[in-house]
């Protein structure tokens, strides 16, 4: 939680909306999604825990809503600018940058098309293969 509360208090500084505001503003909810997203995807939190954060930080939140910002995240990316730029300056302060891009592509790859899909497993098929060392 430690890093999830340093996250949270980041965004908040650098996009001046309080994500934890109880507020149905685009802004909000576009600042909530972007956390949601750096949450689930590179801390690896479950919808529950992420429930648990918002709620323990004042705003009224359940797993459903947590699941629906994620889902939504992209399309509010594409009309806020804003949400890429902020997602750059997290992904700076968040230790394990390797992780981070491994979760962005998994989640940009639910919403490729079967064309893109093919053209980028050409792409990974033709690199060298060599094993991965996870650090511990």
């Amino acid at each position: 939680m430690k890093e999830a509360n340093k996250i949270a208090k980041y965004l908040t500084d650098i996009s001046e909306i309080d994500v934890f505001e109880n507020s149905r503003r685009r802004e909000n909810i576009d600042v909530r999604s972007l956390l949601v997203f750096v949450l689930r995807n590179h801390l690896g939190m479950t919808f529950h825990q992420i429930k648990n954060f918002y709620e323990k930080n004042g705003k009224h939140y359940d797993h459903a809503t947590a699941m629906h910002s994620l889902k939504t995240f992209e399309v509010n990316r594409r009309y806020s600018k804003s949400l890429d730029e902020w997602l750059r300056k997290i992904q700076f302060l968040i230790r394990d940058k390797s992780n981070i891009k491994k979760g962005i592509l998994e989640h940009k790859l639910q919403y490729l098309y079967n064309n893109d899909i093919n053209k980028l497993l050409k792409i990974v098929n033709e690199m060298p293969q060599k094993e991965i060392k996870e650090s511990k």
